[in-house]
């Protein structure tokens, strides 16, 4: 977007003389943030502080109060100390709700300048903030029905870290002790006529969520909880303190992260739809006496590990045979099957745990004819049932590894192998599991080595089963 349409060039300069829709208004803000000369927003910079300055002079308009001492909260990050949110307050009127807060956010940041392209932003995040400030607008003409406080923030350094967010997070509720009764992060809001929905990921952090989050008017797509271990937004530090969240967006649909993200590709007229919505909603959160916070977290934003946790696995593999007292041994075959296991965990911070599973396969392997034993073989056949019990170390944060050692019992249903010997039902022995456990997926490597013979009749050959089993498991 090298020029701002004469159109909208006209409607900024004529704005006085006569009164702005709200969608007039959210094209302006987007149109503002969006433009060339803010080059991108990029967190920290004097762009990004002309970003700020414009939201606080727009909060000032409408009366509004800031939330701490000023409109800015100052805060550190990489390279500069820079960086500032921006967050104002409308009390609520309630003796008692009005020390519950309400926090609805956006982040105005974005990538600034890369090899000579302005990254302009309009859909991320220019399109969340101008719809904050007017969620705001909507609230300052309902403020007498507020029961509980609102809080409206304006995020720095999203982009790079979700730094704005956690900072207003950790000074609500470990510094000022605050009971913020629900976040709600407006990011990508400018594209509803082309995704179809309004996504909000977080519904089951609410109690009664999908009937308090219910609209007439637009295309809802309701998600339990936030899932994705590879995306982030600024719900995470609240969510990550217990505090039930709510992410909006219409998704990526718009030029993501791309210098074609200009403010003339924008659905006003979704947005405008978007805005009215989460104005009711928060109205309504912040006005309704019965609102509560289900008590459920995403997974992904628990405060470290559950105390018991199950899972489902899916294995496959290979089982051998081992010959103690020969120059040779049996060929692999292809096993497979699945799992349950359960898990107990010393602690919601513990390296240490406790894992028991039960693992049906279905095993092959190749023995060594008698007859010739270095030019055929004959096939083994069974259905297996492996219990193995593992003392578990593991870390704590996302993405961790974790070692398994211990041993395991296998009760074989059926066993086929076409020689004279007597093959026993019942087999234990040593296993160990190594893998990597990322949110509720986990992927790992296990081994099963017998202590066992494999026959019945002691003057049968001393061989001993081996299995190693290639595992995924989804964690409940």
């Amino acid at each position: 977007m090298k020029k701002l349409p004469l159109f909208f060039v006209l409607v900024t300069l004529c704005a006085p003389m006569f009164s702005q829709t709200r969608q007039d208004r959210l094209t302006r803000h987007v149109y503002y943030f969006a433009a060339d000369s803010l080059k991108g927003r990029q967190a920290g910079t004097v762009s990004a502080h002309k970003a700020a300055d414009y939201i606080v002079n727009e909060y000032k308009s409408m009366g509004l109060k800031p939330f701490y001492e000023n409109w800015f909260l100052p805060f550190s990050g990489p390279g500069t100390d820079a960086y500032r949110d921006v967050v104002a307050v409308l009390e609520g009127n309630d003796p008692v709700l009005k020390n519950q807060y309400i926090v609805v956010g956006a982040h105005y940041d974005h990538l600034g300048i890369k090899k000579g392209k302005i990254y302009n932003g309009a859909d991320d995040n220019a399109s969340g903030s101008a719809a904050v400030i007017e969620i705001a607008r909507a609230l300052c003409e309902y403020r007498d029905q507020l029961k509980r406080t609102v809080v409206i923030a304006a995020f720095d350094a999203e982009e790079i870290g979700l730094y704005g967010s956690n900072a207003l997070a950790k000074r609500m509720l470990e510094v000022d002790s605050l009971d913020v009764r629900l976040m709600m992060s407006v990011d990508m809001v400018g594209w509803y006529k082309a995704n179809g929905n309004l996504t909000l990921e977080g519904v089951s952090t609410i109690k009664d969520g999908r009937k308090v989050l219910r609209s007439e008017k637009l295309n809802l797509k309701m998600v339990n909880f936030e899932k994705s271990i590879l995306t982030a937004t600024d719900t995470e530090g609240f969510a990550k303190m217990g505090v039930p969240t709510l992410a909006v967006t219409t998704g990526l649909k718009s030029p993501y992260h791309k210098p074609e993200d200009d403010a003339e590709l924008i659905d006003y007229e979704g947005l405008d739809k978007v805005t009215d919505y989460l104005s009711d909603l928060t109205l309504e959160v912040a006005s309704d006496e019965n609102f509560a916070p289900s008590g459920r977290v995403a997974r992904k934003h628990r405060d470290g590990l559950p105390i018991f946790e199950t899972g489902l696995s899916l294995n496959i593999g290979s089982s051998h045979f081992d010959f103690q007292k020969a120059a040779f041994d049996g060929k692999t075959g292809f096993s497979y099957g699945a799992g349950l296991s359960a898990k107990l965990n010393f602690g919601h911070h513990s390296h240490c745990a406790l894992k028991a599973e039960a693992i049906y396969v279905m095993t092959s392997a190749k023995y060594p004819d008698e007859t010739n034993v270095y030019s055929s073989a004959l096939k083994y056949k069974g259905s297996e049932l492996f219990v193995p019990a593992h003392l578990i170390l593991q870390g704590t944060s996302e993405g961790s590894m974790y070692l398994g050692l211990g041993g395991y019992y296998d009760h074989r249903f059926k066993a086929s192998l076409p020689v004279d010997q007597t093959i026993r039902t019942e087999d234990y022995g040593f296993s160990a599991e190594l893998g990597l456990k990322v949110a509720s997926v986990g992927m790992s490597v296990i081994w099963m080595s017998s202590m066992a013979p494999f026959f019945e009749q002691e003057s049968a050959p001393s061989v001993r089963q081996g299995t190693a089993l290639f595992r995924i498991c989804k964690y409940f």
